[in-house]
């Protein structure tokens, strides 16, 4: 494998990338990240991950010169780069921009360069099986800050729950806000179904607006409805079918929280279809 890395104008061999120990993104978590899913060698909605990263980065105010088209380009030349990446392996694009190298201090002036960096990384697989027969999943205090919009490298309350998660045998620590309300995963976007109508928390500044969760919500259905609504912890616990989206997870059920079974512990109808119809688009977008 080339393996080959992307790091401020060059490209150069990934274990030889370097970058500055007073590099802001390092010190002080002051950067913006996006991870983009490989298919058979191709990005998947790549404009969309960019717009995101775009926002993100005009949002925390970093001084940043590349538009869609410069970016698009610098990303397909990455995947050229590694063009013996197998194909069959399940990989993602990783791109961070810090607001650049500068002595240490909270402060900073508005001329730092930005360290703008990406590399190809393993992407972990979901079998069949898991996808079949739905995963667990636990609900933890949201202690996040108050713009999770941005898709920052701030992540320190997401490792410490879904590290909680992973010790607890289950998949996903879901968040739940001071007033009970349910924001997000720790590393998805959560939805309910109830009486045929499916729920997700508006794309407010509580939550990540996730690119597969608007891939759904812009998707035509026929038989129930999908839409941006707030919902409360017992909403979660009564709801006849619980899901999870993320670039990696795709559309995954979610069976049992809280040591709580949802819909008897088992995947729902709903959560199917509408994971048939993200295979759907997925596959037209790739033609």
């Amino acid at each position: 494998m080339n393996d080959i890395a992307y790091l401020n104008g060059e490209f150069i061999k990934r274990d030889q990338a370097k970058v500055s120990i007073e590099d802001r993104g390092f010190q002080f978590g002051d950067s913006i990240y996006e991870v983009i899913k490989l298919y058979d060698g191709q990005l998947f909605a790549l404009e969309r991950h960019l717009h995101r990263m775009l926002k993100g980065i005009n949002r925390i105010d970093i001084n940043f010169n590349y538009n869609l088209e410069e970016l698009k380009k610098i990303c397909k030349q990455v995947i050229k780069k590694n063009q013996d990446y197998p194909k069959s392996k399940s990989g993602s694009l990783y791109i961070q921009i810090t607001r650049g190298a500068a002595p240490r201090s909270h402060e900073f002036t508005s001329d730092l360069e930005p360290t703008i960096i990406m590399y190809l990384l393993p992407t972990k697989k979901y079998s069949q099986a898991l996808r079949k027969e739905g995963a667990a999943a636990i609900t933890m205090p949201d202690r996040r800050w108050e713009l999770c919009s941005v898709k920052s490298t701030n992540l320190l309350p997401n490792i410490l729950s879904k590290q909680e998660a992973k010790e607890k045998g289950v998949i996903e620590a879901l968040f739940v806000a001071d007033n009970k309300k349910i924001t997000e995963g720790s590393s998805s976007n959560v939805f309910i179904v109830n009486e045929g109508v499916v729920k997700t928390h508006p794309a407010t500044d509580d939550i990540l607006n996730g690119i597969t969760r608007s891939i759904i919500l812009d998707l035509d259905y026929h038989d129930f409805v999908v839409r941006e609504e707030k919902f409360s912890l017992n909403d979660l616990y009564d709801a006849d079918e619980v899901f999870i989206t993320s670039t990696t997870k795709e559309v995954l059920g979610i069976v049992e929280i809280d040591d709580k079974k949802i819909n008897n512990g088992r995947v729902g109808p709903i959560t199917q279809k509408i994971h048939q119809k993200f295979k759907n688009y997925l596959n037209e977008y790739l033609d």
